[in-house]
């Protein structure tokens, strides 16, 4: 057995430097005192007390279970569950609920790791290597997107000693752990109604209400705590949809902190004695997906309406220097090629309107608006959501780019969850979503899940009808790599061609945020956007 420890791949050792200062205000000075004030707030530390945090926030769960959808991500923004490893702020690995030593055999296929000792669920049951392995098999089974990232011969456990064999080689075992799909809690406790009660987990917080309707959801603090004093009494967890509502609840006093202020709103809270700014790089990149079973199978329409998009100005003025300008899939804060790759895609309206002219689609009726070549009218509905503030303007900047070269776009105002389920089903034209390929610290498994060719023996999230036996071929190539360097250079031919097809629309990157009342200390924004609250959250004498 080959011992080692959780450490870097360093497949994503820039993300915290290039993303923040590409991102921010050309005003360095105002930058410079915008993180000055940040470290002296978040410096403070924080006294137990019963008191209760109120975060608002405009993104919901449909639910606590952690098999359904992504809902598994609240939990461990909540502070209700851990994952056995962690991510560290570049998106490396370290063990949480794990020791950081591990053993990989020769065949590099079974992984033994140990549970760190005295850890207990909020029960007060004490964690075991047999508790992990049941809850990652029912995680393999009832979640599709983790048989999608992983697929066990075996999982043996014997105490603290647990025992992962995968039935192919797996390089990013480590990273798959961090990711809170993976998230850990006690099988052995009824689930019948997770949905609405949560599970039991061994994070500082502990369910104790869930709104189905709102949404809001109130957590109250773990005494069976394993690493350390909880310092809050609980935290409520408002849904503000309305990002306008957002800003006032947090100024008026109404909410301690607000995750994803308007980007017009972010000033407010820059150079404030009362509030301070939490921002962090992005692993996110917001997709304008395309579907290619409809009238959106003509490459020629793809790029031309990506061509007739002026990315620059979106980020620029629309989102007022709070995005950086899309390009690649991954962002550009990921050693993936941002700088390097060639867009074919860039914004060219005059381009675009060639390209449509060439390939017959023309306004026969003098309507404004161009028909097929078949003469068909052509319109293309544009799914979005509000959840997140950037989704709607920039639905709205790429219907009128659009219109300016006589492509009719009408929007489609749904849910988040609505657009999810449009997303996974195949039901849409285009549809908006905000999405981390990097969500495992590694961007393999997000690759292949919205870019590998859809095979039903082994379902991923590609409904789009886009494939390329190229991509099929690489995909597989990085899932046996190990090589750091060679892993890289994959990525890249892989999104080189997915750029070269005009597969999807990659619009614009962010730059994440919390802005927290100045008497609160340990709300974090986190390059994974899955580290909201922990132990240390709470309020200063």
């Amino acid at each position: 057995m080959k011992k080692q420890r959780i450490l870097s791949l360093l497949i994503v050792m820039v993300l915290c430097c290039s993303f923040v200062f590409t991102g921010c205000s050309s005003d360095s000075a105002g930058e410079d005192e915008t993180e000055t004030a940040v470290q002296e707030t978040t410096s403070k530390e924080a006294v137990k007390s019963d008191k209760i945090l109120t975060i608002g926030t405009p993104q919901s769960s449909a639910s606590l279970d952690p098999t359904n959808g992504y809902d598994y991500w609240y939990l461990v923004r909540y502070g209700v569950c851990e994952t056995l490893m962690g991510f560290n702020e570049d998106m490396t690995p370290y063990g949480w609920l794990l020791e950081d030593d591990y053993e990989l055999s020769e065949d590099q296929l079974t992984w033994t790791f140990k549970l760190r000792e005295g850890i207990t669920f909020s029960s007060g049951k004490e964690l075991t290597a047999e508790d992990v392995k049941a809850c990652l098999e029912r995680t393999l089974k009832d979640t599709t997107i983790a048989s999608t990232y992983l697929q066990c011969e075996s999982i043996n456990a014997d105490g603290l000693t647990l025992e992962i064999t995968t039935k192919e080689l797996t390089p990013t075992l480590p990273y798959l752990l961090a990711d809170p799909v993976f998230v850990i809690y006690d099988t052995s406790e009824d689930l019948t109604n997770a949905a609405d009660n949560g599970v039991v987990g061994t994070g500082p917080f502990v369910v104790k209400s869930f709104d189905v309707t709102t949404g809001d959801t109130s957590v109250v603090r773990n005494e069976n705590y394993w690493n350390g004093d909880v310092k809050l009494g609980g935290i409520d967890f408002k849904i503000i949809k309305d990002t306008a509502t957002l800003n006032l609840s947090l100024q008026t006093g109404e909410i301690d902190a607000a995750y994803s202020l308007d980007t017009a709103d972010v000033g407010n809270y820059e150079n404030s004695d009362d509030f301070y700014l939490e921002t962090s790089p992005s692993g996110r990149t917001t997709f304008s997906f395309m579907n290619q079973n409809g009238v959106l199978k003509d490459q020629n329409l793809r790029q031309a309406i990506m061509m007739a998009c002026d990315r620059e100005t979106y980020c620029s003025s629309l989102l007022q220097d709070m995005f950086v300008p899309g390009k690649t899939p991954l962002t550009s804060s990921l050693p993936y090629g941002y700088d390097e790759l060639n867009d074919v895609n860039a914004y060219d309206p005059e381009g675009a309107a060639k390209i449509l002219d060439e390939a017959g689609y023309v306004d026969t009726d003098g309507d404004g608006y161009r028909e097929q070549p078949d003469g068909k009218p052509l319109t293309i509905t544009l799914t979005n959501y509000n959840a997140r503030a950037e989704i709607p303007l920039l639905s709205q900047a790429m219907q009128s780019d659009c219109q300016a070269i006589g492509i009719h776009i009408e929007l489609n105002t749904v849910d988040q969850e609505s657009a999810w389920n449009m997303l996974t089903t195949g039901e849409y034209d285009m549809v908006m979503m905000s999405i981390s390929l990097a969500s495992s610290g590694d961007p393999e498994t997000g690759l292949r899940s919205y870019f590998m060719s859809y095979d039903e023996e082994n379902p991923n999230y590609n409904l789009s009808g886009y494939s390329n036996e190229e991509v099929d071929t690489l995909l597989k190539d990085l899932s046996v790599e190990f090589d750091t360097d060679k892993r890289i250079e994959i990525v890249k031919e892989i999104e080189q061609i997915l750029m070269d097809d005009s597969a999807c629309f990659y619009l614009c990157y962010p730059i994440m945020n919390f802005g927290v009342r100045a008497d609160v200390t340990g709300v974090t924004s986190h390059t994974s956007d899955y580290y909201w609250v922990s132990a240390d959250t709470g309020f200063t004498e």
